[in-house]
C-alpha cells in the first residue's frame, strides 16, 4: 500500500488539522545538505525515510527500512502513545514528519544498542489497525485510528502483559569500529625507509582487534580488512550505520622534520590546537583526493556549520576516550609532547559516534618507523589502546532512551 497524494489525503476525515514542518524541518534539511556523511546512498538496513498520511479515518505511518526488519509495537498510557522498537535499523530519516490527525508528534532515538525506538505521541486514544511490512518487504506500515479509551487501554494492558512474559534478553556488547587509515591507491605517509602508512595502520588495527576480541567485552568491526581504498565519508557512515559505541581511527603520519617522534591522540575541533595538529589533519584529510569529485572540500564557513552540528555529548565522549588513550599509551610508548591535540579530521565528524584518531608515531622518524615495523611494538600499542577502550566503555553514559 502506498501513501495517497495530498489531494486524496485532503478528502479524509478532515477532523484534525495538518501541522506545517516549521523550523525543525528547515534545520533538518540544511543539515542533510551539509553533512558529508549523508551525501551518498545509505546503508541497506536503516530507517531512510518516514511519512505520515491520512488513511480511511485514521493515519498511516510508513517507515522505509530497505529490507525486512524485526520490530515490536506496543501502546502506553499517561500520556497515550504508540511505541515501535526496530532492531538493527538506525534512524537516518532526518527530522520526523510533523503530527497529523490523532498523532501530536513523532519522536525517534536509540533506545538501547541496536534498537531504534519510534514514539507516536497521541492527541486521543487509538486502535492499531495494522502493523506489518509491506508486500515489497522494504517498508514498515503502521495504521491507527481514533478509538474509545477502553479499546486503547486494552491494547496497553495486553502489550504490558506480553512484555512481562518475555524472558529478559542478554545485553548486546557495544560495538567498537576500528579504522585503519588510507589503503588501496592511497598509501598514506611514506617512511624514511619506504614504509607505507596504509600497511602499518592495517597491521596495527588487526592486532588491536585480536586483543579486544580476546577480552570478549565488546564487538569489533573494521572499515577495511585488506588493502583497499575507502573514502573518508564512507568510514564515518560505516560506524553510524552500525550504531557504533566508539570509532577509533589508526594512523602513522610523516613530517618534514625527522626529529619529531612519538604517539599522539586527536579529537575533533573547528580550529587546530597548534600548527603541528593542523599539519597532521591536513595530511590525513588528503585521503579524499583519491575519491574523485563526489568528495570535494567545503568552504571554511560550511566547515564551521558542520562542527556546530556535532552533538556536545559526542564530543565529550571523544574527549574522555582521548584522555584514556593518552594515559594508557604513555605507560608503554614514547609520546609526543601535549599528547592530546585537536584538529578538523574528516573521519571524526560523525555527529552521533564518539571518535578518536590515534597517530602511533611518525614514519618520518627513523626510530618510530623501525618500531612500527615490529610486530612486538604493534602488540604493545594494541594492548595499551585496548585498555583505554575498556576504560571508556566501562564509564560510558547509559544509552539515551525514547518513550
Amino acid at each position: 500500500m502506498t501513501s495517497r497524494p495530498p489531494a486524496a489525503a485532503a478528502r479524509g476525515t478532515g477532523s484534525f488539522p495538518r501541522r506545517g514542518p516549521g523550523r525543525r524541518a528547515v534545520i533538518a534539511t540544511t543539515a542533510a545538505l551539509l553533512l558529508p556523511a549523508l551525501a551518498r546512498p545509505l546503508a541497506a538496513r536503516a530507517i531512510a525515510a518516514a511519512s505520515l498520511a491520512e488513511e480511511e479515518g485514521g493515519v498511516r505511518l510508513a517507515l522505509v527500512v530497505g529490507e525486512p526488519v524485526g520490530f515490536r509495537l506496543f501502546t502506553l498510557d499517561n500520556p497515550p502513545r504508540v511505541v515501535i522498537d526496530l532492531e538493527g535499523a538506525p534512524w537516518r530519516a532526518g527530522t520526523p514528519p510533523p503530527g497529523l490527525g490523532p498523532v501530536r508528534r513523532i519522536r525517534a532515538a536509540l533506545n538501547r544498542p541496536g534498537v531504534t525506538r519510534v514514539v507516536l505521541d497521541l492527541e486521543v486514544p487509538v486502535a492499531v489497525r495494522r502493523a506489518a511490512m509491506d508486500a515489497s518487504g522494504t517498508t514498515l506500515v503502521v495504521e491507527i485510528a481514533p478509538a474509545p479509551r477502553a479499546v486503547f487501554l486494552g491494547q496497553a494492558a495486553a502489550s504490558e502483559a506480553e512484555a512481562r512474559a518475555e524472558p529478559p534478553r542478554p545485553p548486546r556488547l557495544p560495538l567498537v569500529v576500528l579504522d585503519p587509515g588510507h589503503g588501496g591507491r592511497d598509501p598514506g605517509a611514506i617512511g624514511a625507509s619506504g614504509t607505507q602508512e596504509k600497511r602499518i595502520a592495517l597491521a596495527a588495527a588487526l592486532e588491536l582487534r585480536r586483543v579486544l576480541e580476546g577480552e570478549g567485552r565488546c564487538r569489533v568491526a573494521l572499515t577495511r580488512t585488506r588493502d583497499v581504498f575507502v573514502p573518508l565519508a564512507e568510514r564515518v557512515r560505516f560506524a553510524q550505520s552500525r550504531n557504533a559505541a566508539l570509532f577509533l581511527s589508526i594512523h602513522a603520519d610523516a613530517l618534514d622534520d625527522a626529529s619529531v617522534r612519538g604517539a599522539s591522540v586527536y579529537t575533533l575541533a573547528e580550529r587546530a590546537s597548534d600548527p603541528l595538529a593542523e599539519r597532521v589533519a591536513r595530511n590525513e584529510n588528503r585521503a579524499d583526493r583519491f575519491a574523485g569529485p563526489a568528495f570535494e572540500g567545503v568552504t571554511p564557513e560550511v566547515a564551521r556549520i558542520l562542527i556546530a552540528l556535532v552533538r556536545r555529548e559526542t564530543l565529550n565522549g571523544s574527549a574522555r576516550m582521548a584522555r584514556h588513550a593518552v594515559a594508557s599509551l604513555r605507560q608503554s610508548v614514547v609520546m609526543l609532547p601535549n599528547s592530546h591535540r585537536f584538529a578538523g579530521f574528516v573521519v571524526l565528524k560523525a555527529p552521533d559516534v564518539p571518535s578518536v584518531l590515534v597517530e602511533m608515531g611518525f614514519l618520518s622518524s627513523r626510530a618510530d618507523e623501525a618500531l612500527l615495523r615490529q610486530a612486538a611494538h604493534r602488540r604493545k600499542l594494541a594492548v595499551a589502546m585496548a585498555e583505554a577502550v575498556h576504560r571508556y566503555l566501562d564509564e560510558a553514559s547509559p544509552v539515551l532512551t525514547a518513550g
